[in-house]
């Protein structure tokens, strides 16, 4: 292989970048968080989307990036922080409906131009399996996790796995791990977590007043809008937030349900020690009048658990009637310990 220098003046700034052969340049990275031979659908797809996530990096800076799936059109993306899901500078999140993709194999490359108009293209292989549906109960044990999509879909952000389970490795607005399937109705999630580190809830992005450590029930995906990738969280079912106050001796519960329809705790106050352990308990069930009832319990993992639920929100008909579970840290470090989901009898 033969190499080619070029030396680019940048202001007072001498930068030098090297061109292989392909006519690639060394100064472009592009990286796929989750590896580059990807699967989804087993053991089944939490959401309509796909979601590819990792991060582009270049010395002269980026102009645009796009991708194609298979021999599709090239697709342009965002990249960068969008005060929404997109946390880094150079941050993606490739967004792919199931429909488009092929049974089996598929490839895709996502292509970099930077500044300096040279461009740089990474391909992967990403496999999608028809047909299976997420099997209920369900359990993750993460000490026995290779590979975080073999057991859940990720939606948002980079984490990584460690003995104590599954962490955020960039805290920032809604960091999303998707679990189950849009069929599941009425069920129970036990999981723990472990509070490392957060960034105080101000008012705008990405705090948007709060910041929490949830679980999500009946997550139908984002819908669609005019972002990419998609922003809209409505309609779901609800998504049961444990906040962390700029006093650790004053967090409290949140139900969120559709159309920001909310239930608070304002009373009930919970005092929160970083580093240790605590389990997480939530469920949704059917009650009479086609009502759905949310509620959810925090407790110290060396305590027993409490009898009652901490907080409870009832939503009418037009509730969501079915989907997945998440596990969700809004800006918060925070780790998430084995998964427990089972259906109510």
């Amino acid at each position: 292989m033969y190499r080619i220098k070029y030396l680019y003046f940048i202001g007072l700034l001498l930068v030098e970048c090297t061109l292989t052969k392909e006519n690639i340049p060394d100064c472009i990275s592009i990286d796929y968080w989750y590896g580059d031979r990807q699967t989804f659908g087993d053991p089944g797809l939490a959401q309509p989307w796909i979601n590819i996530v990792g991060n582009v990096e270049s010395e002269h800076g980026i102009q645009s990036l796009f991708y194609q799936l298979n021999e599709g059109d090239s697709v342009e993306l965002t990249w960068g922080q969008d005060r929404h899901r997109l946390a880094n500078p150079g941050d993606f999140n490739i967004d792919i409906h199931y429909s488009q993709v092929n049974s089996e194999t598929n490839s895709l490359r996502t292509t970099v131009v930077d500044s300096s108009g040279h461009s740089r293209s990474r391909v992967m292989h990403l496999s999608f399996i028809e047909g299976k549906s997420w099997p209920l109960p369900y359990e993750i044990y993460w000490e026995k996790v290779n590979d975080i999509q073999e057991v859940a879909q990720v939606v948002d952000g980079h984490w990584q796995l460690t003995p104590d389970g599954i962490r955020t490795l960039d805290p920032w607005y809604d960091r999303i791990i998707a679990i189950g399937d849009s069929t599941w109705k009425e069920y129970e999630i036990i999981t723990s977590v472990i509070f490392h580190g957060y960034t105080p809830p101000v008012p705008g992005p990405p705090n948007y007043g709060v910041s929490h450590a949830a679980l999500a029930m009946r997550w139908p995906g984002h819908d669609m809008d005019k972002n990419q990738p998609h922003v809209k969280w409505y309609p779901l079912g609800a998504t049961c937030e444990f906040q962390l106050k700029n006093n650790l001796d004053s967090c409290r519960w949140r139900i969120l349900g559709d159309q920001h329809v909310k239930t608070e705790d304002t009373y009930q106050h919970f005092s929160i020690v970083l580093g240790k352990k605590y389990h997480l308990k939530s469920q949704v069930e059917n009650i009479e009048k086609n009502l759905t009832r949310y509620r959810v319990k925090i407790w110290p993992a060396d305590d027993p658990e409490p009898e009652r639920w901490q907080l409870t929100a009832v939503e009418g008909a037009k509730d969501i009637p079915s989907g997945s579970a998440l596990l969700i840290a809004h800006n918060t470090d925070v780790t998430f310990g084995n998964v427990h989901i089972r259906p109510l009898e």
